[in-house]
């Protein structure tokens, strides 16, 4: 089951969910459950002039059903509500996390503030090292610091932290898309460090990757390279990218796919996907918003939650 939380209730965040949903084929919509808070729902489906019902822990539009199951009232914001309840219902072996979009300032757990779904699902399951990746067309990235401020970057990565982060990307790959051979790893400077001239930060760089590939010695690593020159390797399949901080790795990827790509979080029990967009406030309630990023993540959603069901 692909277990979908409702996101911001006043973004694009359910508009593009319903558009990609109505694209699907009964089967396809069998296999999911959003879970949301039900006058979110009927007033994004009135802003989009469709017309529905919601019955029988179903919404029904143009005579297609999507299994929904409502929240409860909280005094906690929405985004929180549908995730912490879609955590309650989850089931780790069997099933897949779908976030929708929703601002930085909508997670909490009790009264710590948290900066978004990586950092809510870190605090949840106790996990630092919980990896938050990118993946478009066998193109596959990873970040070893994302909301960090930048002044913050350096200080804050250690080889452990490549190493442990490496580790449960490498391996959530492996279970849930396809095995990675070979990894790239950005330098923290400019030039990788220049030999040091531009600092010695990157040392931990190659120190981690002497690590994984004892660990791994059927693997190929590289680097640290070059940042700016990452993006001349071309993505494949079996290859991966890490990237030292959020910006160093997002916006290359962005520069190529736009907003059709795969946010993911590894190293959880279950995969948790959304899309690599945020809530487009200014758009909410008009109709016009893009599902195309939605619609990509729901496809490969569905076919992670049948190889699961397959028991693959």
């Amino acid at each position: 089951m692909i277990i979908v939380s409702q996101g911001h209730e006043r973004s694009i965040a359910l508009e593009v969910f319903f558009k990609s949903s109505l694209l699907l084929s009964p089967r396809e919509l069998s296999q999911i459950l959003l879970v949301a808070d039900e006058s979110s729902i009927a007033k994004n489906l009135e802003d989009l002039r469709f017309k529905f019902s919601i019955k029988n822990k179903s919404i029904i539009i143009n005579k297609k059903i999507i299994p929904f199951h409502a929240t409860t009232s909280s005094l906690v914001p929405l985004s929180t509500n549908s995730l912490s309840t879609a955590l309650s219902l989850i089931n780790p072996i069997r099933d897949v996390l779908l976030t929708l979009p929703t601002s930085k300032d909508q997670l909490s757990i009790g009264k710590k503030q948290l900066a978004g779904y990586t950092e809510y699902l870190r605090e949840h399951f106790a996990n630092q090292f919980l990896a938050m990746n990118f993946v478009a067309d066998k193109h596959q990235i990873m970040l070893v610091t994302d909301h960090l401020p930048l002044k913050q970057v350096s200080s804050t990565i250690n080889s452990n932290l490549i190493v442990q982060k490496s580790i449960l990307s490498l391996d959530g790959y492996h279970k849930f898309f396809q095995t990675i051979n070979e990894i790239y790893f950005a330098g923290i400077n400019p030039h990788a460090g220049e030999a040091g001239i531009l600092g010695n930060e990157d040392r931990v760089v190659s120190e981690a990757i002497k690590v994984l590939a004892q660990k791994y010695p059927s693997k190929k690593f590289h680097g640290p390279l070059s940042g700016d020159t990452l993006h001349t390797i071309s993505p494949l399949s079996n290859r991966l990218f890490v990237y030292m901080f959020h910006d160093q790795g997002l916006a290359p990827f962005k520069a190529l796919h736009g907003f059709t790509g795969l946010n993911v979080s590894l190293g959880l029990p279950f995969l948790r996907l959304s899309v690599d967009h945020g809530t487009a406030f200014s758009l909410y309630g008009k109709g016009n918003a893009d599902h195309s990023g939605c619609s990509f993540v729901l496809a490969q959603a569905l076919s992670v939650n049948q190889k699961l069901a397959r028991g693959e």
